[in-house]
């Protein structure tokens, strides 16, 4: 832990915070079947790249097609359902308190430090 109590009370506050799954799902990082429409899509973008820069026209067809057919694909498969929930919203936590500085909260500032 740092020495700095402001950055010492946000990391006590973040300690508790636990990911966990939100879905129909066990993985908090996804299932694998959604991770392999992602790598489809993915290289079916990068191959439309390519196809484009080497003007391959009937790749960059069936490329835009696998882009455009992912969409009701990725609706069939529930890949919206494999998103990961905090417990609690980060926004709930209060900053540290402003003690003058005009340092960002958490940036240790020591004494050999100079204000601008």
């Amino acid at each position: 832990m740092s020495n700095n109590p402001q950055v010492n009370d946000y990391a006590s506050t973040q300690s508790y915070r636990a990911e966990r799954p939100v879905g129909e799902h066990k993985l908090r990082h996804g299932r694998p079947t959604s991770w392999a429409l992602v790598a489809v899509v993915l290289a079916a973008f990068v191959a439309g790249a390519f196809a484009i820069v080497f003007k391959l026209w009937p790749l960059f067809w069936v490329c835009v097609g696998i882009f455009v057919l992912s969409v009701p694909a990725g609706k069939v498969m529930g890949i919206m359902n494999d998103t990961v929930g905090v417990e609690e919203p980060l926004d709930d936590v209060k900053p540290a308190a402003d003690r003058g500085s005009r340092a960002h909260p958490g940036v240790d500032v020591g004494p050999g430090a100079r204000s601008r």
